[in-house]
């Protein structure tokens, strides 16, 4: 009994084992060829997706060595022209020199001009103006060395300077013209045929004659032939200092004991900018020279 039912058991067992392996086989067949099937046959193109983060920045390089110095390049051809341009320069140089004019006289531009001998002058109509007052914007209650090398701008008011001056005037044939305007804006002038000043060793002694004008003269009985004085200078005939009367207001000028004239004193209508005997206190004031 149980030799028989084991019998069967086992032949139960055979058939279930077979038909497994058969069903495996089968299966893997079918999943195999399905598989290759689909890998074969390529599917649709998805949508795009959102981009993605940015990855961690990588470390910095460490830097290169540096190059090696390269070769000197070879030097370049000289200017033919470098010497031709040089002596044109030089020639247009010299050319400026030659046709600057030697005196205001000779000039036929007004304002400011460099002579040939290098001053810087303002020139008017031919003349050399060497004063000019108008507003009292300039101070002339100066000392000795500034009324010597002059001060002021040329375009304002201004005083040239007296050893300027005494350069330009020492050869002689020299005219001195003044012009003058008073607070009621009437105008005189006062012209000299003969004018030069001295040298700084004979304290730019005044030299002047021949007076014609409508201004009357207020030079030649007073002021020929005198120093000029400062207020640190006193070179005139006073027992004091005529510079530096009223309060030092009366200013530089070529004083006698003291005074007929006075352009370069304090500027204002209760001033003592005058020419006198006749108009008193002047508003304007030039002092222009011209030598032949």
């Amino acid at each position: 009994m149980k030799t028989a039912l084991c019998f069967v058991l086992l032949t139960i067992y055979s058939i279930t084992m077979t038909y497994c392996q058969q069903c495996r086989q089968v299966t893997s067949t079918v999943c195999d060829d399905d598989i290759t099937s689909f890998s074969r046959q390529k599917g649709d193109k998805g949508e795009v997706g959102f981009p993605g983060k940015s990855g961690i920045q990588g470390i910095k390089g460490s830097k290169g060595d540096s190059g090696g110095v390269g070769e000197k390049g070879t030097q370049g051809e000289s200017c033919a022209l470098g010497s031709l341009g040089n002596d044109i320069i030089r020639r247009l140089t010299n050319l400026e020199d030659f046709v600057r004019p030697d005196s205001c006289t000779n000039s036929l531009l007004d304002g400011n001009q460099f002579l040939r001998n290098g001053l810087k002058v303002y020139c008017e109509d031919r003349w050399t103006v060497f004063q000019r007052r108008f507003d009292g914007s300039v101070n002339f209650q100066r000392t000795w060395d500034e009324y010597k090398v002059g001060f002021g701008e040329t375009e304002g008011e201004f005083w040239l300077g007296l050893e300027t001056v005494r350069r330009l005037t020492r050869k002689g044939n020299c005219d001195l013209r003044i012009e003058l305007k008073s607070f009621d804006d009437s105008f005189h002038w006062a012209q000299y045929s003969t004018f030069s000043v001295d040298s700084e060793a004979d304290l730019y002694r005044l030299h002047v004659g021949g007076y014609t004008g409508n201004a009357t003269d207020a030079l030649i009985s007073t002021h020929n032939n005198q120093a000029f004085t400062t207020l640190d200078m006193d070179n005139d005939k006073w027992s004091r200092n005529c510079a530096t009367e009223n309060d030092g207001e009366t200013g530089g000028w070529w004083y006698n004991a003291c005074k007929n004239s006075q352009l370069n004193a304090l500027w204002g209508r209760d001033g003592y900018l005058f020419w006198s005997p006749g108009a008193g206190s002047r508003k304007a004031s030039t002092m222009k020279f011209r030598c032949d």
